[in-house]
């Protein structure tokens, strides 16, 4: 499969820099490809375990890639974009926007001038210990399915509507459910019988993007507040309103607002196409978004890790 998407008939200018959410499995090339370029991963690896107190030197992209453990793999998905991002700035490689999906938004503000590497890290330890000292009683979870519609999505949704939400829509036909882990489970069997393309349950035990996290965002919010935060020097693009977002006051409420509210990237998308983007590179490791926007419609290219070299 290719992992360049284009469409000669687009004659936009205009680029945008996306970052990835965590990733579910790595390429196995991320690190081969950006140190290729001269950006070494081990001092980024070493900074990280003494700032945040975990052991990320012995990650390993094939032999020890740490995606068993939710928070290891946060701290190294963030870590690689923002390598990536470095290559980008010293190649002078600037966007028009820049925007993020899901919890990838802590390296596109790193992107974007506004957080320190050490920053970005203590967010994600921060979002991620509020959200475990507030998770319901009952075990928590995502799912993703495809070849249904809203309405479809909404109809099976109705007997678990106090505990499952739509946190994210891709594409027409393809979203992001979180919730209650056992009415899930129950929602993807009638999502199979309703005549899904796709159903899967997502390895993770957190309901991100879901109002049953209301009170980790405020216990968030509040840590937030006192971290060292500056104005974006670059655009950023609002995955949740599909917003500009120049201010520090709508930076905080961005970052307090994506742990709870859901987002729409294919809004986010189609705001990016409408503004004059043809080109998207995906600043992070994987190609999710790629895959993605396969699914979207549009004259466009992506550019993953893998075919960096078109542009640098």
């Amino acid at each position: 499969m290719t992992v360049f998407q284009s469409n000669e008939k687009s004659d936009h200018k205009k680029t945008a820099h996306l970052f990835p959410a965590f990733v579910p499995e790595y390429l196995g090339i991320e690190t081969s490809v950006i140190e290729s370029y001269g950006i070494k991963l081990q001092p980024y690896l070493d900074r990280a375990s003494v700032l945040t107190g975990e052991n990320l030197r012995d990650f390993d992209i094939i032999h020890n890639n740490l995606l068993g453990d939710q928070l290891k793999s946060q701290y190294i998905t963030y870590i690689i974009s923002c390598c990536i991002s470095d290559l980008l700035h010293e190649k002078k490689i600037l966007p028009d926007y820049i925007s993020s999906y899901s919890m990838g938004i802590y390296a596109a503000f790193y992107h974007c001038g506004s957080i320190d590497f050490g920053t970005g890290l203590q967010m994600i330890t921060t979002a991620f210990n509020a959200i475990e000292n507030s998770l319901p009683a009952h075990p928590q979870s995502m799912c993703a399915i495809g070849g249904l519609n809203r309405k479809d999505i909404l109809k099976i949704m109705q007997p678990f509507i106090d505990d499952v939400y739509i946190i994210n829509q891709n594409s027409e036909y393809s979203f992001l459910l979180s919730g209650k882990y056992n009415s899930l489970e129950h929602i993807l069997q009638d999502a199979v019988k309703m005549g899904a393309l796709q159903t899967r349950m997502l390895p993770v035990t957190h309901p991100y993007h879901s109002p049953l996290l209301k009170n980790a965002s405020a216990v968030f919010n509040k840590a937030v507040q006192k971290m060292n935060i500056g104005v974006n020097t670059l655009p950023y693009v609002s995955a949740i309103t599909q917003k500009t977002i120049t201010s520090l006051e709508d930076i905080i409420t961005e970052l307090t607002c994506n742990i709870f509210h859901e987002f729409h990237w294919h809004k986010t998308f189609l705001f990016l196409l409408d503004n004059g983007t043809d080109t998207f590179i995906e600043c992070g490791a994987g190609d999710s978004l790629y895959r993605l926007g396969k699914f979207i419609e549009g004259d466009f290219k992506i550019i993953t890790l893998k075919k960096i070299h078109k542009i640098c």
